[in-house]
């Protein structure tokens, strides 16, 4: 038995495949099997990951006959129903990893005697190559530590984080004593229920914040890169990890967390929707918000330190008003509105980031993992920056950040009051210059007789 099974799956990649691969065979952790599963590709990926695996028998090919409705959840079932190592991890095959990816997580995991790691990643840019964070790399921020028991405010925290697997480590008893995979359907997005289903069972996490895989973003025939109803679907897996908390008896303690998942995906996906669609997108959503109270509502935008416009389009669709609700993506980014375009830019700019890698300059530094100018420059001056001021420092960013965040929100609060005051303008306007119309019509009608 291997110490670790890594499941790649594959459709259709046959430019990227070969680097995948590579990446994989290139670990520092040699105890593998690799499980390379590929979902009925009718390109010529199949056959080039037939051709890896004659050559490394740590390489198990599994082509499956024919491509799975929905995303890669039949192909990720089928790697684990056949993984035989006492941790189980994943590679997206368009994707690659640093070399030392794998020794790290199992490394952290067992240190931490936890059911779970996780590194950072980066996107890349198939088009150009660049490299960038994912939106949710502020987050390691609030868990500057490397081991955490999973309470009820830590798996809240790991819930929030984007949810993919292959930037995660899993104890395979785990996935096997709480019989967790991936829900099959026609829906994409199967990774956020998984993700769920894991944090949830699992006693504890270790983190590592280390960039240590590379996914690929804007590639042809890639689900993110759609911006049609397809993208809608995500919404139909509030209902399975509504039902299986419900099943566990904790819906009620992480209910607030689910909605704000819901609310998180509503931000993103209205901004994409074109105006034909969104109706669809109110219909759908409508029945999801009906199942909360107005309090769970404002506790979850709460909790998820949500915006004004999340609040507006919230309250929209809990009071089934389409029209509100259209107003309010008004004040999306991509809006004419370049006041609320600036605002959007500025509450998503780099200082909420360079803090985050500022926080993890410094954690790195007190752990000893880097050694740099500053710590020779403290070192001159008689010794090791101490911990109290580093974490002064990290408590002043801290508050700049709430102070601008404090700003913001009243910026955003003024600009939807000016945009109600308008809307209400617009009516009224709309109003006289019906009955106006209603005048001229009886004038005339008189003139006639």
């Amino acid at each position: 038995m291997a110490e670790l099974s890594i499941i790649v799956t594959s459709y259709n990649i046959e430019s990227y495949i070969d680097q995948c691969l590579a990446s994989v065979a290139a670990q520092t952790l040699t105890d593998i099997e690799v499980l390379v599963v590929d979902d009925g590709s009718s390109d010529s990926t199949p056959e080039k990951i037939a051709a890896f695996c004659a050559d490394d028998p740590r390489f198990i090919p599994v082509l499956l006959g024919e491509n799975s409705p929905g995303g890669v959840a039949t192909a990720a079932n089928a790697g684990l129903d056949r993984a035989s190592g006492e941790w189980v991890g994943f590679v997206d095959g368009d994707d690659y990893v640093e070399p030392t990816m794998f020794e790290r997580l199992v490394d952290a995991a067992d240190s931490c005697d936890a059911d779970l790691a996780m590194c950072e990643y980066q996107e890349v840019v198939d088009e150009t190559g660049e490299r960038r964070d994912p939106a949710d790399a502020h987050r390691w921020a609030e868990l500057p530590g490397s081991c955490y028991p999973l309470d009820v405010q830590t798996r809240r925290q790991v819930l929030r984080f984007i949810a993919v697997p292959w930037r995660k480590l899993y104890r395979r008893s785990l996935l096997e004593d709480n019989a967790i995979r991936f829900p099959v359907s026609d829906a994409f997005y199967e990774d956020n229920p998984f993700h769920w289903f894991s944090v949830v069972s699992a006693r504890s996490i270790a983190l590592v914040p280390e960039v240590l895989c590379y996914h690929r973003v804007g590639r042809t025939g890639q689900t993110m890169a759609t911006a049609d109803e397809r993208l809608f679907k995500i919404f139909s897996h509030h209902d399975t990890i509504h039902s299986w908390l419900e099943r566990r008896r904790v819906l009620e303690v992480y209910q607030t967390t689910l909605l704000g998942w819901v609310i998180s995906q509503l931000e993103w996906i209205s901004r994409r929707t074109p105006p034909e669609l969104r109706r669809r997108l109110f219909d759908i959503l409508v029945p999801i918000f009906a199942e909360y109270t107005p309090d769970t509502i404002a506790a979850a935008l709460r909790e998820g330190n949500k915006g004004v416009t999340a609040q507006r389009l919230s309250m929209a669709l809990h009071k089934r008003e389409y029209g509100s609700f259209v107003r309010s993506l008004s004040s999306n980014p991509g809006s004419n509105n370049p006041v609320v375009t600036a605002a959007f830019h500025l509450r998503h700019s780099g200082v909420q980031h360079t803090a985050v890698l500022t926080g993890r300059y410094l954690r790195n530094v007190m752990q000893g993992n880097r050694v740099g100018k500053v710590v020779g420059r403290a070192t001159r001056r008689g010794g090791e920056p101490r911990r109290q001021d580093t974490m002064f420092g990290l408590m002043v960013i801290q508050q700049q950040l709430r102070v601008l965040e404090g700003r913001l929100t009243a910026l955003e609060v003024g600009l939807a009051g000016v945009d109600d005051r308008m809307t209400d303008l617009l009516a009224r306007i709309d109003a006289g210059q019906a009955e106006a119309a209603e005048a001229e019509a009886l004038i005339g009608s008189g003139v006639d007789e």
